[in-house]
């Protein structure tokens, strides 16, 4: 049985997760997108700067996420 910790812990992967797919794929078009015209426009640009600091955030927090659940453990990650 999961303790409530253990629940908002797993529902905090899932967010962690789909954050990661939304700002890889808005990565990937973005940088797809740009390719097929040649050129960056202003907000394509931006768009794609934004989305790569979103997916290193995502990332960081995902790790930290199962960092935690090491330390409760007494391993480390």
């Amino acid at each position: 049985m999961q303790t409530k910790s253990n629940i908002d812990i797993a529902q905090q992967r899932q967010q962690a997760k789909l954050g990661m797919t939304v700002a890889l794929g808005a990565l990937v078009a973005t940088g797809l997108l740009s390719r097929m015209q040649g050129t960056w426009t202003q907000g394509a640009r931006t768009l794609h700067l934004c989305s790569g600091v979103a997916l290193v955030g995502f990332s960081y927090w995902h790790l930290t996420l199962y960092q935690q659940n090491a330390r409760m453990r007494g391993h480390s990650a």
